[in-house]
């Protein structure tokens, strides 16, 4: 039996973008593990390199957004320093604090790596009308809404 939803949209409409999300997230996924492999580090090195990416973060911001000890972040960051991604700096407003943040050659490399995805998600794009990548985009935007709270929701069971 198919449920038709007040626009006209059926139930096989949602599975079949349930389907496309997944490929997407599986590509994205492979793309995050070939990008570990240029940069050498792990997946977890890499997340939190991607936390840095607007600024200085502080290692126990690093520690609550990746949920690790504050022991992990302390050898992730060591790592990232020795191999020159990162930089410690203390925070200018709490001495206590110890904020990370990238240097300007991970910057470079972070561009080398990802701007041609970037450019090539564009031209893959470019064709569709404004309205139509407008609506892809909310589209998204609900969807990672939706899994994010059931994730949320899956933590809590």
């Amino acid at each position: 039996m198919t449920v038709e939803g007040p626009d006209g949209n059926t139930g096989h409409d949602a599975e079949a973008l349930m389907v496309a999300v997944r490929a997407m997230a599986e590509a994205l996924n492979r793309f995050d593990d070939a990008a570990c492999e240029a940069f050498g580090v792990g997946r977890t090195d890499l997340r939190a390199m991607n936390l840095m990416e607007n600024g200085p973060v502080s290692a126990g911001e690093i520690a609550a957004r990746l949920g690790l000890s504050s022991g992990t972040v302390t050898v992730l960051i060591d790592r990232l320093v020795k191999h020159q991604y990162a930089a410690r700096h203390p925070d200018p407003t709490d001495g206590r604090k110890v904020m990370v943040q990238l240097e300007p050659a991970t910057y470079a490399a972070f561009a080398r790596i990802y701007a041609p995805c970037g450019q090539a998600v564009a031209a893959a794009t470019a064709q569709m009308p404004h309205r139509q990548r407008a609506a892809a985009r909310r589209a998204l935007t609900m969807i990672t809404a939706a899994v994010t709270d059931q994730e949320h929701h899956l933590r809590l069971t």
